[in-house]
């Protein structure tokens, strides 16, 4: 150990503890010692930390901290705040809790050319709670080209340096230097309660004793060789195991001590592998002791295998899956391997054209119908027109996705198709009665159907919203926040009347910045789970998409750029596997709650029972509703949470398992919020802004509409 800890320790001297601050105005009265006090400026970054720190954090007292070696007094945060702040940009690269638990872990490094580059590795990613450090040899200047040392530092020993650098980034941490390196006689000391050794020393010697003496304490050894990235991992933790992986035979330290510096190379070939290594190292060691001193190292290179040594050691920390083993982080290959990007594909977006409409009144309804909404634009229905009648059933080949609960949601879209076809039909003067029929022993999704005879009557209230029904889509651009007026307002629920609808119009600010926070909640628990993520992202169509007349064009989801670039992570399932193991992913849902606090209404539809019959006349007078906003000139989109048909425990257990507690509480505040009528189910929910126009209009699929004589 050093006999002068003084030249490498700093001093803390705590703010709140009068013995500490007696003994820093005696240090402080030192002429020419510097002060540095950018407290204030810590402090207002640890208030901006996310989620915000709590008053055990924000309460602590500071510290001054006293650095001999430069005459200078640093004012920090306390430990743990220090901590939260000095290592906030780590997460989620090192999540909070494996932040904690890495701070248990004990590091051993020997050698302090290399291994310098690796404590500071470790210091920088929050690894280690207590590092030794050894090293015998002095800073000379042949070091600086790789040691991130300086010229005032020529003649102190590596160990040293090192340890001021890194108290300097951390004053809080637990350092000890062997300024006297490691050997025979120490190295059971040196090992002693360590939980990963470093051996990043030239001595083969110390090499083969230091891995004898580490398996015998089941200790991982970890080495990283500058030279095309060698990582060598020696799991002695596992199983124990010969040293170097058996590649030296048998060995003699002794022998091995007593040998020049060209005379090792035949050992460090074998351990490097003389195929493997670079093409200028191995012409660089046919020049030792002739026209080099010893083989060359590159500082980039000593970086990028302290980086390399710091990844290995917070797997081993973390307790990750590691293989004792070694492998390359090769940059060289890595930039002879360059290629060009591969071609994301043509992104523009351009707006589908509108298929041709026959002059034939039917053909008109049938179009009409084929335009209604659907949940993810599934168009659930089979549309058919003949002897007379019109009939709009569930498709025998849909399939319900799990939002859609005993498929009230379709019913729900058969409802608008109707709806549309009422109107189609009303302007063309061929409308007659509608009906909607309960199927004998129906099952979902086929428990009723909507019929329509065709006849040689009108209504001009349905007349009159044709050009409108047809022109109405979804738009789900930004809202400019201006609330509806009365009138507008008076007018959506007189669109719900007239087809027997009950609807909620939601205007307070907020009431709409609560249900954004709700909606927003509701979309991170889909992109969340599974089934549902599945389900959702099936819905999207790219420009390249085979498959264009069903779901939803990316185009006109209302994305800015970086909106659309956050769309590329958002769908990895990786990306949000990763978020769930963590509970996060809090900005899944950032897209809707924006759109939401900036709609000028949330419009809630209800069904006045809970049979399918029911979900089909909300769906009239849901489409009544959108068509009467979109005829004022306001952009309408479904905002439907994932709980919106979910009746019972049962039905969110079914959505999410692990996070249908969740769902519930998320289900009894929204019902609060639209003040849900006794008996009355959610249908649909609608957002309703002022927004610019949308030029992109969903496909539509033409094989479920059907027309016979």
């Amino acid at each position: 150990m050093s006999d002068g800890e003084a030249g490498w320790t700093a001093s803390v001297f705590v703010e709140d503890r009068p013995e500490d601050m007696e003994e820093f105005r005696r240090v402080r009265s030192e002429p020419g010692l510097v002060v540095v006090d950018r407290l204030a400026d810590q402090v207002r970054g640890l208030r901006e930390v996310l989620p915000p720190p709590g008053s055990e954090l924000l309460d602590e007292p500071a510290r001054w901290v006293h650095y001999p070696w430069r005459r200078t007094v640093v004012r920090v945060l306390g430990p743990h705040s220090f901590r939260r702040l000095r290592l906030d940009r780590n997460r989620n690269k090192v999540t909070s809790a494996e932040q904690d638990r890495l701070r248990g872990v004990t590091v051993g490094i020997v050698g302090l050319s290399v291994g310098f580059s690796v404590a500071q590795a470790l210091v920088l990613d929050g690894v280690g709670g207590e590092l030794r450090l050894a090293d015998f040899d002095p800073i000379e200047l042949s070091n600086l080209n790789r040691v991130p040392a300086s010229l005032v530092d020529l003649g102190t020993n590596k160990a040293v340096v090192a340890a001021r650098r890194l108290s300097e980034l951390d004053p809080y941490l637990s350092l000890s230097v062997w300024p006297d390196g490691v050997g025979p006689e120490t190295m059971s000391e040196f090992l002693d309660g360590l939980d990963v050794v470093v051996d990043e020393c030239d001595s083969l010697d110390v090499k083969v004793v230091l891995r004898a003496e580490a398996a015998r304490r089941a200790i991982p050894v970890v080495m990283e060789t500058s030279d095309r990235g060698l990582i060598d991992v020696e799991r002695f933790d596992l199983r124990p195991g010969p040293p170097f992986h058996g590649l030296l035979g048998e060995i003699d330290p002794q022998r091995l001590a007593a040998l020049s510096g060209r005379e090792k190379i035949p050992y460090a070939l074998r351990l490097l592998g003389p195929e493997r290594i670079s093409t200028r190292m191995a012409a660089s060691l046919l020049e030792v002791e002739r026209t080099l001193v010893t083989w060359p190292q590159l500082g980039s290179e000593v970086m990028l295998g302290g980086a390399t040594v710091a990844a290995v050691v917070r797997r081993l920390g973390l307790g990750q899956p590691l293989n004792s083993g070694r492998g390359r982080v090769d940059v060289e290959a890595c930039l002879d391997a360059l290629t060009p990007p591969a071609d994301p594909g043509n992104r523009a977006v351009a707006e589908a054209p509108l298929p041709a409409e026959s002059d034939d009144p039917i053909d008109r309804v049938l179009h009409a119908a084929n335009r209604a909404p659907s949940g993810g634009n599934s168009q659930p229905w089979s549309i058919t027109a003949g002897g007379g009648m019109l009939e709009i059933d569930i498709a025998d080949d849909f399939v319900p996705t799990a939002i859609d609960i005993h498929c009230r949601g379709s019913y729900v879209a058969l409802g608008a198709a109707l709806q549309n076809a009422r109107i189609a039909a009303a302007a063309h003067r061929i409308l007659g009665p509608v009906r909607v029929l309960a199927r004998d022993r129906g099952e979902p999704p086929r428990e009723v159907i909507a019929t329509m005879r065709f006849s040689d009557d009108t209504d001009p209230v349905l007349a009159a919203q044709y050009e409108a029904m047809l022109s109405r889509g979804t738009n789900r651009q930004p809202g400019d926040g201006t609330p509806l007026s009365d009138a507008e307002t008076a007018a959506l629920y007189e669109a719900a009347a007239r087809e027997g609808g009950r609807i909620r119009v939601v205007t307070d600010v907020d009431r709409l910045a609560e249900t954004a926070e709700l909606l927003a909640e509701s979309d991170r628990i889909r992109y969340l789970t599974p089934v549902l993520r599945r389900e959702m992202l099936a819905e999207l169509r790219w420009p390249h998409s085979e498959a264009i007349d069903s779901g939803i064009d990316v185009g006109a989801l209302g994305m800015d750029d970086a909106e659309r670039t956050m769309l590329d992570l958002t769908v990895r399932n990786d990306v949000l596997d990763q978020l769930g193991e963590w509970d996060l992913g809090h900005g899944l849902g950032r897209l809707t709650g924006t759109r939401v606090r900036s709609s000028s209404a949330l419009v809630a539809v209800f069904a006045s029972g809970p049979r399918p019959a029911d979900y089909v006349r909300a769906g009239m007078a849901a489409e009544s509703v959108w068509i009467c906003a979109h005829g004022m000139g306001l952009a309408v989109q479904p905002a439907s949470p994932v709980f919106l048909y979910a009746e019972d425990d049962t039905d969110l257990t079914r959505l999410s398992e692990a996070r249908f507690g969740a769902l519930g509480k998320l289900q009894s505040t929204f019902d609060d919020v639209f003040d849900r009528p006794i008996g009355r189910r959610f249908a649909l929910l609608l957002r309703v802004a002022r927004a610019k126009p949308e030029r992109v209009r969903s496909a539509r699929r033409s094989d479920r509409v059907r027309r016979h004589p």
